[in-house]
């Protein structure tokens, strides 16, 4: 065997060559998809430095869980914590982050802090509205790694701190990706007129309730999104509690529902490349259409999961929107293909959204009918869906040609 070996040393060496060739160019392809889309956010901007192969860096410390030593905010600026599990406009399914809404004040008037020792790895900038496209004041996403287990991030911060953009002077117009170190309780930029989003995520969970987490490759964090409040020791997990809209565990909220088979959990228009939408990824839309437009989410209210929600990413006049049912029932998680056509009478939702300082809107009495919804559970994770707009269950009898297929 070694003398076979050495009598193909010439071989061995041109293979050895032709494939660190492969790599460079496969790489070098990879690269070019990642930093060369120009004039908008590209995957590397969006992420704030994760990596098409797993969403996560790799440049990291340890693998340990870290916990959060500091709030993201002094609660005294605060007025309200919303959970994740919300939808709102663009967001059709379950929302993956938190929402700290500062009191009432200037933009730029209340600090934001790092709430755990690591690096910030990247600062993606914004400067228009995610559903309309519209022209704004520049924002900023900043992700931050703690372990190579632990990530958090935060998003619409309206400044970036002057000790960021010493290191990084073009971080404030062009973002940035590398490593930043900060510490537990550093100021890296200021909130206000805006809720602060933010998350933690952990690369050694994925939630159970994604059937195929490969549909969310456009946002590969999101798979990973853990419970926030159990980072937090006291008294600082109480102080964060006591304005938190959800009173019922998990108090941090739930963006996970699907169960094989059944009705609820998140849909996508087959055809509408999962997560990501026909034309790709780039987190912006235009006149309230964009990506979420293929995207549908029955589940349980993030403030009362014993009601039931529905959320439609292209309903009336083309606009996302979300519903509770009349007479709240069925139980989407009793809906099988056994079931055959269900139907579902659509009414305003009795928590209305986020108002003033991201308190939440309570609808008072019987609510207009906004129209009625078929579904029908099929083999293979697939759903046959249509949408009566304007019109009562009585007017919704049968499927028409104007049925809509969805998968997951």
């Amino acid at each position: 065997m070694r003398q076979y070996k050495r009598s193909q040393s010439g071989f061995a060496h041109v293979g050895l060559l032709i494939l660190v060739l492969v790599v460079l160019v496969v790489v070098g392809a990879v690269g070019y998809r990642v930093f060369s889309k120009k004039g908008g956010l590209s995957l590397k901007t969006i992420t704030g430095g994760y990596n098409e192969v797993d969403g996560w860096q790799t440049d990291c410390d340890n693998n340990n869980r870290v916990n959060m030593t500091h709030l993201p905010m002094n609660m005294d600026d605060v007025s309200s914590v919303t959970p994740v599990g919300l939808t709102a406009g663009a967001h059709v399914t379950p929302i993956d982050h938190l929402y700290f809404y500062p009191k009432e004040g200037p933009r730029d008037k209340y600090p934001v802090y790092a709430m755990a020792d690591g690096y910030i790895t990247g600062i993606g900038t914004r400067g228009v509205n995610v559903s309309t496209g519209e022209k704004r004041p520049t924002e900023y996403r900043i992700v931050m790694q703690h372990s190579c287990q632990t990530l958090s991030y935060f998003d619409l911060v309206t400044k970036l701190d002057q000790s960021i953009i010493d290191k990084f002077p073009d971080a404030a117009t062009k973002g940035m990706s590398g490593r930043f170190p900060i510490k537990a309780g550093q100021e890296i930029g200021r909130i206000g007129a805006q809720s602060l989003d933010t998350a933690i995520y952990n690369k050694d969970l994925i939630l159970k309730g994604f059937i195929h987490p490969s549909m969310y490759k456009a946002e590969p964090w999101k798979v990973h999104t853990d419970q926030f409040f159990t980072y937090f020791s006291e008294p600082l997990r109480s102080q964060m509690l006591a304005k938190n809209a959800r009173k019922v565990e998990p108090v941090s909220g739930k963006i996970d529902y699907d169960q094989p088979g059944k009705l609820i959990g998140n849909w996508f228009k087959v055809g509408n490349n999962g997560y990501a939408g026909p034309t790709g990824f780039n987190g912006v839309g235009s006149n309230n259409q964009g990506p979420w437009t293929g995207h549908l989410a029955i589940f349980y209210d993030a403030y009362d999961p014993s009601i039931i929600d529905i959320s439609i990413g292209d309903f009336k006049n083309h606009q996302p929107q979300a519903f509770n049912v009349t007479g709240n029932k069925p139980d989407p998680a009793t809906i099988s293909k056994a079931s055959g056509i269900v139907k579902y009478e659509l009414v305003q939702q009795s928590n209305a959204g986020i108002g003033p300082g991201g308190m939440t809107q309570q609808n008072s009495g019987p609510q207009p009918v906004a129209g009625t919804v078929l579904f029908q559970v099929l083999a293979g994770e697939k759903l046959k869906v249509e949408y009566f707009v304007d019109k009562p269950a009585s007017q919704a009898t049968g499927f028409t040609s104007a049925a809509i297929m969805y998968e997951r």
